[in-house]
């Protein structure tokens, strides 16, 4: 799906939707995933305290593209007002922390629930430490990361 194609479907089910933005960032990512960053004066109701409205917004963009594109629709995340960005970095924040935790005491540390994406971010986080390792575990809205300490002889 080209870039000004994904533009036009959000800017145009974005101003059906009333809601009035401006894109101010696109990105393509080496995998081929679209990020588009929206900036909005009247987003408060649309995010609410959880981000519900945008991630409802990220699925219909995804169902909208799978219909078209089917088996070769992008991934595509959009973002608005920086809160993807800053949960983001606090999921990455956070993992710092408890991988930290996990190498001081050499031992495994179980993460809160988490949902895909955020799971996804502890993993890419995990991967790039040698002596870590991690797994989901658990089932529906109590699966969890565990971040593992890796004895020297298992690395």
């Amino acid at each position: 799906m080209p870039p000004e194609e994904i533009k036009n479907l959000i800017t145009e089910f974005l101003n059906k939707s009333g809601l009035h933005f401006e894109i101010i960032d696109f990105t393509t990512d080496d995998a081929g995933g679209h990020f588009v960053s929206l900036r909005s004066n009247d987003s408060r109701h649309f995010l609410g305290e959880t981000g519900e409205g945008l991630h409802h917004l990220n699925h219909l963009v995804k169902m909208m593209a799978l219909t078209k594109y089917k088996e070769g629709a992008p991934r595509i995340l959009i973002d608005m007002n920086d809160f993807h960005k800053q949960k983001i970095d606090r999921i990455k924040t956070m993992s710092f922390m408890m991988a930290e935790r996990a190498r001081f005491f050499k031992s495994r540390v179980e993460l809160e629930p988490m949902n895909a994406f955020e799971r996804h971010i502890v993993h890419e986080f995990v991967a790039g430490q040698s002596d870590l390792s991690s797994e989901s575990t658990g089932i529906g809205k109590s699966r969890r990361v565990v971040i593992s300490f890796k004895e020297k002889g298992s690395l």
